[in-house]
């Protein structure tokens, strides 16, 4: 494949995705037709190609993921504007950890998670949403705006959707193949070892089998300052306290599993056996309360020393499916694929403290957190098409329920050494009512082509029912008045959209789209008398909605594209995690009136000469918000204008191909509160090559931040200009610093 013919792919692929077309130079696919045609969604339920979807859809294949060593959640979004991810550094989730997808200002749970269409487990408030793994990954797509009439009432902000590698990927027409790959990142000590194994065993019958494991430390922030920056440092250095610039001693170990078995008993049919699991396990040497302890309340000392505090985190993510797609061979239903799916996913959370009481006795001190998510998941999707007149319809209609078990549990047992006594706290520091979720909903999305082929109008249609069940345990205190109680509530969702061919080269889009999330048990049923504060209930919250609006337009030419698209967000009964009502010691959950977010993103690419292609991304970003109708708007944080500028300079006498990335960002200037902390602007330089000396074996590396830029990133806007010691000691500043210069090496051999 030639060098022009590759970047026409890329182009292709970027008009849509807005950004990320550098990985598919290291791609072998001298066979394949131009990858416009190569690449299909899975998020629309119909495997159009990316420019036919009247969306900004990002699709991110393996060939990038390989490229830029991609290995967490933070890595995939680091060229994508307007997504973000954010890093957990506070003394509550000392592991570190990914509280989730920020796409168009819109994060958490807001965002539906999915590998193979199951869902990924939603975030509790001392939890995490980092259950994934890019192993064995096929593509990954970041779908922007709500996605609700296909995927459910949770896609109200959008979707990340991962899709894992089939055996036939990996085969590719052989009766054997595979492949074996390490990889090192400087930034965490990263080391990762990944095997794929596909094999014919009969003519109809294929397996594929993937086994990773990576090892890392805590990432090092070499541009964090030790001495706390603008906060100030008042950690127990001497106590052997980690300083405010550097992160606790890390030990992570991550092990995944896939089995695929395919068998094709006919043409028509094809049965899928899946087994997917990942097992993860962090330790931390917990320094950061080391020394004596001082009340966040009172900010004075207890008398109370902590010696040392040993915690780990253990992350299981499972998924147990069978998936049958089946051809007919008439009438207006093209195929029906139907998919059953147990995916059971826990964390859970250990902790050993040693300390002395301000009496001087020697206390053991051991926490337990159990949190698990169990999905039972049943899904039908019947695609289609017919003509009537002049209009061709291509259309989908499906049934897609499952049930969720959520169960939390926490126990806080104290051994005093020096007297004997021991005690037991139960759901201590935080609680909610245990529940059961149960969701059933059909759908129908039909695209309606005529004009020529020119004009192209897609309607969707979602009932979504919902139903929380809660099943409070005999550690839940009840508050007289807001007892858990069964909510159901359901919603006729409506999207809409269109596409208008010019010719050739120019498009325009536009869609309508709706979304609606109910409360979560956490939301509606966290309950917690305390001393010095509250944790009460919100069972009358409403469910959250959005109605959106976007408008595109784009152009492909012979030696370039462009795509530029804007949108307009209107969400109604946002939900406020731990409002405050003024005069009370009280913390719960609100609905705001409205979440107002409005944008313009936009990206191209240009082929200079044969050998070098530019490329660039962008995405502008504002938003307000009321509490109530009658409030004045107040500012909603949402990143800032933020860009990438790449060059991809090709070089086939060498087999090498090379690549420059800068990312810029502007200063934060709207925040939510006045005395937030607000980034400056920055401008960062990475630099990539691959080398593929042979048709087997490829060689890729990779600096990050060349120039060594210290940088907070936009999400930094979260935190205060000023802190209490408090809040100094236990979530630092500077641990929301970008990384420094780092090096990414790997080494990929086919077989």
């Amino acid at each position: 494949m030639t060098f022009r013919c590759r970047i026409a792919a890329l182009s292709s692929t970027v008009a849509i995705a807005a950004l990320l077309p550098y990985g598919a130079l290291a791609q072998d696919v001298a066979d394949d037709e131009n990858l416009l045609g190569t690449i299909v969604l899975s998020t629309d339920r119909q495997g159009d190609q990316v420019l036919d979807v009247p969306a900004n859809i990002t699709v991110i294949d393996s060939a990038e993921i390989e490229a830029r060593n991609i290995t967490d959640m933070q890595e995939l979004t680091r060229y994508t504007p307007g997504v973000s991810v954010f890093r957990q550094t506070n003394s509550t989730d000392p592991f570190n950890t990914f509280s989730g997808f920020t796409i168009r200002g819109v994060s958490a749970n807001r965002v539906q998670m999915q590998v193979d269409g199951s869902r990924v487990p939603e975030r509790i408030i001392d939890g995490t949403r980092d259950y994934i793994d890019f192993s064995f990954t096929k593509q990954v797509e970041i779908v922007r705006g709500p996605a609700s009439v296909l995927w459910g009432a949770d896609a109200l902000g959008g979707i990340v959707a991962l899709e894992t590698l089939d055996p036939e990927d990996v085969l590719d027409g052989r009766e054997r193949g595979g492949s074996v790959r390490t990889a090192y990142d400087s930034s965490n000590d990263g080391a990762d070892v990944e095997l794929t194994f596909g094999q014919k065993l009969l003519p109809n019958l294929e397996l594929l089998i993937g086994l990773s494991r990576e090892t890392t430390s805590e990432t090092e922030l070499s541009n964090a300052r030790d001495d706390g920056g603008a906060w100030g440092c008042p950690r127990n250095v001497d106590y052997g306290a980690s300083t405010c610039g550097e992160l606790d001693p890390t030990s992570v170990t991550s092990n995944r599993g896939l089995a695929k078995l395919v068998w094709t008993p006919t043409d028509n049919h094809r049965l899928e056996f899946t087994l997917d699991a990942l097992e993860r396990t962090t330790t931390v040497d917990h320094r950061v309360t080391r020394g004596p302890v001082v009340s966040s309340f009172t900010g004075l000392p207890t008398g109370e020393i902590i010696n040392s505090y040993d915690r780990e985190l253990e992350i299981s993510r499972q998924r147990y499916a069978v998936e049958h797609e089946w051809a007919l061979g008439g009438g207006i239903f093209d195929s029906v694929k139907s998919t059953l799916a147990f995916t059971p996913n826990s964390y859970s959370r250990t902790g050993a403290e040693f300390s002395t009481s301000a009496a001087g006795d020697s206390i053991m001190s051991y926490d337990n957190l159990d949190y698990s998510e169990e999905f039972f998941e049943i899904d039908v999707q019947a695609n289609g098409s017919f003509i009537t007149g002049n209009l061709r319809h291509d259309f989908v209609l499906g049934i897609d329920a499952d049930r969720t078990k959520t169960d939390y549990e926490r126990i806080d047992r104290t051994n005093n050494l020096t007297t004997g006594i021991n005690t037991e706290t139960r759901a201590g520091g935080f609680n909610f009512a245990n529940a059961t979720t149960t969701r059933a909903d059909i759908y129908i999305q039909d695209k309606i082509t005529f004009g020529g082929n020119r004009f192209e109008l897609t309607s969707g249609l979602r009932y979504a029912t919902y139903s929380l069940d809660p099943r409070p345990n005999a550690d839940y205190q009840v508050v007289t008045g807001s007892e858990p109680i069964k909510r159901s509530d359901q919603k006729l969702l409506k999207s809409l959209g269109a596409t208008y061919h010019f010719n050739d080269t120019y498009s325009v889009w536009a869609k309508y789209g709706e979304g609606f999330k109910m409360p979560t048990s956490q939301q509606l049923f966290t309950s917690l008398p305390g001393s010095f504060f509250n944790l009460t209930p919100a069972p009358d919250l409403k469910p959250e909605e959005v109605k959106n609006i976007e408008l595109g337009v784009r152009g492909q030419f012979g030696r370039g594209f462009f795509s530029v698209n804007a949108f307009k967000a209107d969400y109604t009964n946002f939900i406020q995690s731990f409002y405050n009502p003024p005069g009370t010691s009280d913390y719960t959950y609100r609905n705001l009136s409205s979440v107002d977010i409005w944008g313009i993103e936009a990206s191209g690419s240009w082929e200079i000469k044969d050998d070098l292609n530019a490329n660039f991304s962008a995405a502008y970003q504002k938003a307000t918000q009321r509490v109530n109708s009658g409030s004045a708007e107040t500012p909603h944080n949402v990143a800032p204008l933020t860009a990438t500028i790449g060059l991809a300079y090709d070089m086939p006498q060498y087999d090498l191909q090379l690549e420059a990335i800068g990312t810029f960002s502007a200063g934060v200037e709207d925040t939510d509160k006045s005395t937030a902390f607000k980034p400056a602007g920055y401008g960062i330089l990475d630099l990539y090559a691959t080398w593929t000396p042979n048709k087997v074996g490829k060689f890729t590396v990779g600096v990050q931040n060349v120039f060594d830029r210290r940088y907070f990133p936009a999400s930094a806007a979260s935190y205060g200009a000023t802190a209490t010691n408090s809040v100094a000691a236990g979530s630092p500043l500077e641990l929301q610093t970008g990384l420094g210069r780092t090096i990414q090496v790997s080494y990929q051999m086919e077989f």
